[in-house]
């Protein structure tokens, strides 16, 4: 009995020793091997690739360099950018000034009224713009007050001039369009970048386009007013020559009937 519990103490202390003795071979196979990856990645990235990285950058400024000293001068970069500047400050404010420059100066209730829809800039407001011109105006005479050829040519000539009244609106309303546009172009010119320059320029000359289109359609309308003036001025050297020949046929039948 007294040989069991001697065998075990000498068993545990066998035991105790061994993982005293294990555990920093574990650790030294087990480590080890992970340092010496890690140490070598380290020295992979800082060497080589962190070599090679140091190259790309040092190629990348020289070439950034070399772009902004003959591609996109920087310093005159920075010049067109204050002279646009400059310029905007100088000139924007008194033309904002004259477009907003108030030209109205109907004196009567119904003038006003009529006045302030043609100078809306607003071409949505031409709905009501028949009734109050001919509040203004006054309506084509009745049958019975007029000959049918005074009639159509006052009923075209206030066709016309409604006509004419309308389309300055809608030019009043585009003009105000390309105003803004075109201060927004101006305000991206004074920031932009040389690659963005291009865009810029496409933009105003789409711009450009929209301002010829408003101003051949203004031409048109002058047209047609003009060519309104030659047909009344005509229409009544037409209506003369039929109110002689009546005349001619009435004196005609009263000294027949003599």
């Amino acid at each position: 009995m007294t040989t069991f519990p001697r065998r075990l103490k000498v068993s545990g202390a066998i035991v105790a020793s061994s993982l005293l003795v294990a555990t920093p071979v574990c650790r030294a196979i087990s480590l080890n091997p992970l340092d010496f990856i890690f140490k070598a990645i380290d020295s992979t990235i800082s060497g080589d690739i962190g070599g090679a990285l140091s190259s790309l950058n040092s190629i990348q400024t020289t070439l950034m360099q070399d772009e902004q000293k003959v591609l996109f001068p920087l310093s005159l970069i920075n010049q067109s950018h204050n002279y646009v500047s400059t310029i905007v400050g100088s000139y924007r404010g008194w033309m904002s000034s004259v477009f907003t420059l108030p030209v109205n100066s109907a004196q009567l209730p119904s003038s006003q009224n009529l006045e302030r829809i043609f100078l809306s800039a607003n071409s949505a407001q031409t709905s009501s713009l028949g009734s109050v011109y001919r509040v203004s105006f006054g309506a084509v005479p009745e049958a019975t007050a007029a000959p049918l050829a005074h009639r159509q040519m006052a009923d075209m000539q206030d066709a016309l001039a409604q006509d004419a009244l309308a389309q300055s609106m809608a030019a009043d309303q585009a003009s105000t369009g390309l105003l803004t546009v075109a201060n927004q172009i101006e305000n991206e010119a004074a920031t932009t970048a040389p690659g963005t320059a291009d865009m810029l320029a496409a933009t105003a000359r789409a711009a450009e386009l929209q301002s010829l289109a408003s101003q051949h359609k203004l031409l048109a309308s002058m047209l047609r007013e003009e060519a309104a003036q030659l047909a009344e001025v005509n229409g009544r050297q037409k209506l003369s020559v039929q109110q002689t020949q009546q005349m001619n046929t009435n004196l005609q039948g009263i000294l027949a009937q003599k």
